[in-house]
């Protein structure tokens, strides 16, 4: 039996369907497994208009620090850990975080910078629609907006004196200026340089900071060590608690975790041995990736994860994430960028499918022929062979030939089977250098990170 713990409670996507149940006078499953038809009473009417205020759950659902009797059949009174929680998991209108993709992200992020400021304890108060609208989006970010704060805090030691600039939005002259040192440097992306995503810095220092920072940019070269010399200034201005470069993450705990990285002289690169302990290869229609990736970290011995899927799910070209690392805190380090990831396979003269044109655009599939279609299934047939490799549903080349020819005229398919395909790419490229894992992983966990001596330092919290 599948029951609630504590840890459940702020999840409103059960709370939002078993009021929804008891309204409609459904029946629900309980620990002994009968099921009731409970009534409604002022607390479920309760439930009902708090669903994304959780210090209100606290007190209905867990006063004086005990599950409270509040589900009844008339007869019979039942706890919130009462009730079993099998049949209500994935509900909350099917928009799951990987669904919502980038604009969740993005709302998170926005409204973590908000948190910086001012309290955040219903969805409202985010200041984002997507929260408003979905309960179950603000369950999974509340955490984040209760916890990153006190740990900036402390870092930081008290933020009123202090301008919080969040890169996404900043037009500041300061935001310039970084600009400016990016496009000496030849650097695309600021992210690829830096993943920081608010800057803290001292208001009484703000004008000299950025005039310090500006003066690297016109006195040297990349040649002359431009990107160096303002890497470490960046260092040295936060050694002085001046500027604090930040990554804002989602926390999952009531804990956050911080890293500090790319510390000038100091630049720690991952280089564990890796071996595969499991990959799952499912190349049917069910499901939206290939399958998990499972390395064993030999000198932790801790996991690492890893998936090829699209951020969001499209029709369109995937993308790597650790979702592991392997370390002892198994810290989630996220997408790898994709020049690491083309950097790494070219070294073994091979290279993931970097365009959608190589299915074929705009009709779905309509670059594959026969060829193309062997082409892929060869790649399957070799991973296949691989023992830690777990073929969950054998296919044969009929029946994925016959899939491909589906999916030029089913989008839904269409999607799934891009992905997997990409996916399938990637792992079959492990499979063939499997004896050199070791150096291929720890380039990749490096990549994620942002470790590199050209990389500026920045704090993580996650």
């Amino acid at each position: 039996m599948a029951l609630f713990s504590k840890a459940d409670l702020p999840k409103s996507k059960y709370i939002v369907s078993i009021v929804a149940k008891i309204k409609k006078g459904t029946a629900i499953k309980v620990e002994d497994g009968k099921s009731y038809k409970f009534k409604k009473t002022k607390d479920i009417d309760m439930l009902e208009k708090v669903q994304t205020n959780f210090q209100k759950y606290n007190k209905i659902l867990y006063p004086n620090n005990k599950y409270a009797p509040i589900f009844t059949d008339g007869k019979k009174y039942f706890t919130f850990t009462d009730i079993d929680k099998a049949p209500f998991s994935g509900m909350g209108g099917g928009r799951s975080r990987n669904v919502l993709g980038k604009k969740l992200a993005d709302a998170g992020e926005l409204a973590t910078v908000m948190s910086l400021r001012k309290d955040i304890e219903t969805a409202k108060d985010t200041g984002q629609s997507i929260f408003e609208k979905d309960p179950d989006a603000f369950s999974d970010w509340y955490n984040t907006f209760q916890y990153t704060r006190p740990a900036v805090k402390k870092i930081v030691g008290g933020l009123n004196n202090f301008d919080i600039i969040h890169d996404a939005t900043d037009k500041s002259n300061f935001g310039t200026t970084i600009k400016a040192f990016l496009n000496k440097a030849n650097i695309s992306k600021q992210d690829s340089w830096n993943p920081a995503d608010v800057y803290i810095i001292s208001k009484n220092a703000r004008v000299k900071i950025i005039n310090d920072l500006k003066k690297i940019i016109d006195t040297y070269e990349v040649s002359d060590g431009l990107i160096n010399m303002f890497n470490d200034k960046l260092y040295k201005l936060y050694k002085k608690k001046m500027l604090f470069p930040i990554s804002l993450k989602q926390l999952i705990s009531e804990k956050a975790n911080v890293d500090y990285t790319n510390i000038p002289g100091q630049v720690k690169v991952a280089d564990y041995e890796i071996e595969i302990q499991k990959f799952n290869c499912n190349l049917t229609t069910e499901g939206k990736e290939i399958g998990l990736f499972t390395f064993i970290n030999k000198d932790t011995k801790k996991q690492i994860t890893m998936q090829v899927r699209g951020f969001p799910h499209g029709y369109g070209t995937a993308q790597t994430e650790i979702t592991s690392d392997g370390t002892p805190t198994g810290g989630r380090l996220g997408k790898i960028p994709t020049k690491v990831v083309d950097s790494v396979m070219s070294q073994y003269k091979d290279a993931r499918i970097d365009s959608i044109r190589y299915f074929g655009t705009p009709e779905p599939f309509s670059n594959f022929d026969d060829n193309k279609c062997k082409e892929v299934y060869k790649m399957y047939e070799t991973v296949i062979k691989e023992p830690k490799v777990n073929n969950e549903k054998s296919i044969s080349y009929k029946e994925f030939a016959k899939t491909i020819e589906i999916a030029k005229s089913d989008i839904d398919i269409a999607k799934n089977m891009v992905m997997k395909i990409q996916g399938l790419k990637i792992m079959n490229f492990f499979v063939k250098n499997k004896k050199d894992l070791s150096g291929i992983m720890n380039k990749m966990i490096n990549g994620a990170k942002k470790i590199d001596d050209s990389n500026g330092f920045f704090i993580k919290i996650y």
